[in-house]
């Protein structure tokens, strides 16, 4: 059982995971759209993408070190 002070940590954690959710999102869209796309702008696409793979990896980062302050809470 969580400790009440454990509640914001929690909430982060929830956060974080709907941040990833939506990045995840957003890569795929992109992936899709750049199918349809020219080569220059496939390329314009790709950094696109590239950036939010760079963001989603940041975000996991925080999601990880969470984690580990809700395992030290409990």
């Amino acid at each position: 059982m969580l400790q009440p002070d454990c509640e914001p940590i929690k909430q982060t954690l929830e956060a974080l995971t709907q941040e990833i959710l939506e990045i995840d999102f957003r890569i795929d869209a992109l992936g899709a759209l750049a199918m349809e796309l020219g080569p220059l702008q496939y390329l314009d696409s790709q950094r696109s993408v590239d950036r939010l793979i760079k963001l989603k990896h940041t975000l996991q980062d925080k999601w990880n070190n969470t984690m580990s302050e809700l395992a030290i809470c409990r």
